[in-house]
């Protein structure tokens, strides 16, 4: 066996662990749904990722990211930009006043 070969077993084997936790997971979410509440009757637990998120956990191991990176960065790009506007029309209406 290969080192690559040795490498794709133990993503694989990885990847296996993660979906049984995961189904561990959701027996216990469905028997939180069932039983647990808080004194008002509210759920404690809403959805299984409120217990472990495993699709975050499967794309570390395979090393693919999702994009909530490049969606934070474009959030505050805009809110620069809107910044950025608003001084823009701020130097504005103070030469016309001034």
């Amino acid at each position: 066996m290969t080192v690559d070969e040795l490498l794709i077993r133990e993503k694989a084997n990885a990847l296996h662990e993660i979906d049984k936790q995961e189904l561990m997971t959701n027996f216990a979410f469905i028997n939180a749904t069932v039983n647990g509440s808080d004194k008002n009757g509210n759920p404690l637990v809403k959805k299984p990722t409120d217990i472990a998120d495993y699709d975050k956990l499967r794309n570390q191991i395979t090393g693919e990211h999702k994009n909530d990176d490049s969606k934070k960065v474009n959030k505050y790009k805009k809110l620069s930009d809107r910044a950025k506007r608003a001084r823009e029309e701020a130097i504005k209406e103070l030469k016309k006043g001034g």
